[in-house]
């Protein structure tokens, strides 16, 4: 990925409920952008497991499990 917006636009892709692959229902686009800043956050630090892959497929999966199971304010469960 060479930016984030291309990174948040390719995971909407897969999540989005009108066209994606894998509807989250509920989703939204700041739903999206939150779960990726908080993981970016994550990466950052040496003590966390996640490490950024440059927007593939296991940092889009990490930003699902974060809009699924992640902080309220995220909106989601």
């Amino acid at each position: 990925m060479s930016n984030l917006q291309e990174f948040l636009d390719y995971v909407w892709s897969f999540y989005n409920t009108k066209d994606g692959l894998y509807p989250i229902e509920g989703i939204t686009k700041q739903m999206v952008l939150d779960a990726s800043w908080l993981y970016l956050q994550m990466c950052a630090y040496p003590s966390q497991p996640e490490s950024w892959g440059d927007g593939d497929t296991t940092d889009r999966e990490h930003v699902r499990d974060i809009i699924l199971n992640g902080p309220s304010f995220l909106g989601g469960n």
